[in-house]
């Protein structure tokens, strides 16, 4: 029976172990992020986001540092992510790599945005001294907003595609499925002005999901799972 053992894979799989390790440091880097950053920034006037930035540019700049931190981690988790065994073996759904990795691209792309502006814009906190300001200084707080925008929009793709596998998969990541979809489908509010208090809520869940499935992942349950799966389904 050797074509059936070759599915028996060992629940040991590093690249697995990698990339929750990395999505939990991207769960602490995204709550840095937050922590630098400035309510001003969601104003519709460009002018008073700058002077907040301007009179709170270190903070600011940290912020923007983390966010770009969290890119890069979350984009090399799905990299990690998609070299397990259970994506070789097509038993895992590509998309949610592919997703969570190109919105580790666009935020990182946010995050360097946010150190350029930290640089750039006088410091200052009145309306009035910014009003020199080049306008390419305001075309990159435009693109610091939409690329976080993208970011979280694509990440929060990424959790709904997770959450047809996960209740496929069944056993302890069934329960997990619903609330995939609910916090990925929220994410997707960031796009209406109308609905930016949601944010406060859908970005902390994403938080706390990335820690849930970064643990899973570091601590093997996942793999043990789908191994489990194939035992019961080797035809899987």
């Amino acid at each position: 029976m050797p074509e059936e053992e070759s599915f028996m894979i060992p629940p040991r799989d590093p690249a697995a172990r990698t990339a929750g390790w990395l999505l939990l440091v991207t769960a602490i880097a995204t709550v840095a992020a937050v922590i630098g950053r400035i309510s001003a920034t969601d104003l519709t006037a460009v002018t008073q986001s700058l002077a907040a930035i301007g009179a709170n540019r270190e903070q600011f700049g940290i912020g923007g540092a983390a966010r770009f931190i969290s890119g890069l981690t979350l984009l090399a988790g799905a990299f990690f992510l998609l070299r397990t065994w259970i994506m070789r073996q097509r038993l895992g759904s590509r998309p949610v790599p592919v997703l969570l990795g190109i919105s580790g691209v666009a935020t990182a792309l946010s995050g360097a945005f946010g150190v350029a502006l930290a640089i750039v814009v006088p410091v200052s906190s009145t309306v009035d001294d910014l009003a020199s300001v080049a306008p390419a200084t305001n075309v990159v707080l435009n693109l610091f907003w939409i690329t976080g925008k993208i970011g979280f929009s694509l990440a929060g793709l990424g959790l709904m595609a997770a959450a047809h596998r996960q209740w496929r998969v069944g056993g302890f990541m069934r329960p997990m499925a619903p609330v995939s979809a609910i916090i990925g489908g929220a994410m997707q509010l960031i796009w209406a002005n109308a609905t930016i208090g949601v944010h406060y809520i859908t970005g902390p869940a994403f938080v706390l999901w990335l820690v849930v499935i970064g643990i899973m992942l570091a601590t093997g349950r996942v793999e043990k799972r789908f191994a489990g799966l194939l035992e019961e389904d080797p035809s899987e």
